[in-house]
């Protein structure tokens, strides 16, 4: 049996930096059935013609678009692939990371969705928080939709989901600007359990100019709201958890930030 075809959509906006490498990282892995899609805000920093350098290697498309969200629910409606994953123009796929992804899900076709380990990178790509880093291994190996209600311990870009799991499930939901991700898997999980890859799969990349790290804040607020939303006033004690967990995390992120780790 062949592997499943992938598709991965990259969303970017003055990244110049970061994505040559970050779609290097994808057409390097070698993977057979592999379709990637770039949609560029209309950047003004050189990444068009970086994309241009591509070639035929990847599609994409520059121009105004309604946000990050918007233009994931675009790009995934401009793809074909049997699974689906998306990876933001600063971050990188671990070497071997879609044949790992592709080989589980053809050897199980009950998994709907499956995540994997992401550890966190600097802007040179070095390693940076890996207490964040194993904190949130630690609830990856102990996975339960209650716990995901508390807080949100997966890391996207090491999440990949069949596009039928995602037609059943619906958009990522364009009124959120920073945790429609996590929305977006709260009804995922609601659904189906996902399975776990105990391998890394992608890096995460904390920068000044990342929207995760300048405005973590608005993150964990919507998160909070995107938990009351999904659950529907089914885990009142799970919800009140999330809120104190909220002034945790926006504490600590603080704290990080003061100390610019």
């Amino acid at each position: 049996m062949t592997l499943p075809s992938i598709s991965v959509v990259t969303p970017s906006y003055q990244h110049a930096e970061f994505i040559g490498a970050t779609l290097r990282s994808v057409l390097d892995q070698g993977y057979p059935g592999l379709e990637l899609v770039v949609m560029d805000g209309g950047s003004s920093d050189g990444t068009v013609e970086i994309l241009r350098g591509f070639g035929d290697r990847l599609r994409w498309v520059s121009e105004r678009d309604g946000g990050q969200a918007a233009a994931l629910n675009t790009g995934f409606a401009r793809t074909r692939g049997e699974i689906v994953g998306w990876l933001n123009s600063d971050d990188l796929y671990a070497e071997g990371a879609l044949h790992a992804v592709g080989e589980h899900f053809r050897a199980n076709p009950d998994v709907d969705w499956l995540y994997g380990r992401c550890p966190i990178i600097d802007r040179e790509g070095r390693p940076a928080r890996e207490l964040v880093t194993r904190y949130k291994e630690f609830w990856m190996r102990r996975y339960s939709y209650r716990r995901l209600l508390i807080e949100n311990f997966l890391n996207q870009p090491a999440i990949f989901f069949r596009r039928r799991f995602l037609e059943r499930v619906g958009p990522i939901d364009t009124r959120y600007r920073n945790a429609f991700d996590y929305e977006l898997f709260l009804r995922m999980g609601a659904l189906s359990r996902p399975a776990y890859l105990d391998r890394v799969l992608a890096y995460f990349r904390v920068h000044r100019e990342a929207k995760t790290s300048a405005t973590f804040e608005r993150t964990f607020r919507e998160e909070v709201e995107a938990a009351e939303r999904v659950s529907q006033g089914r885990h009142p004690l799970l919800i009140a958890l999330h809120r104190v967990n909220r002034v945790k995390l926006t504490t600590a992120y603080a704290v990080l930030a003061r100390l610019g780790i």
